[in-house]
């Protein structure tokens, strides 16, 4: 009893040390070209079809940085295609969850998003 008393003691003390000394990491603050549809333009070069959800609730604002950085991963700085909606999950009775999903692509010349139709996100 004393063994096991003095056990969840020390394992109660060492969790929340853990816990006291977070980790501060500061990300790029990265942003994309987003286009609904596909340009008249051969001055890009396709890299890879991204799609970004949340398991549960919640906006398809909060998953813009995430969609970002994963279309900078791919080596993309426009999504062409773009879309974003509130979806069904698996159980579609009980979750609505966001997703954003679009193309990556790489511009080859610099990119005026305004002219091209496009919205910075």
């Amino acid at each position: 009893m004393l063994k096991t008393l003095a056990l969840s003691t020390c394992l109660l003390g060492l969790s929340t040390l853990a816990m006291a000394t977070p980790e501060t990491t500061t990300q790029p603050n990265l942003h994309v070209c987003a286009i609904k549809g596909t340009p008249d333009s051969s001055q890009f070069q396709i890299k890879k079809r991204i799609k970004v959800a949340k398991g549960t609730y919640g906006s398809v604002e909060e998953l813009y940085s995430r969609f970002a950085e994963r279309a900078h991963q791919v080596g993309g700085n426009v999504v062409i295609n773009y879309n974003a909606s509130q979806r069904f999950g698996f159980w579609p009775w009980r979750f609505v969850r966001p997703v954003v999903w679009g193309t990556a692509v790489k511009w080859n010349t610099p990119v005026n998003c305004k002219a091209l139709g496009g919205v910075e996100i």
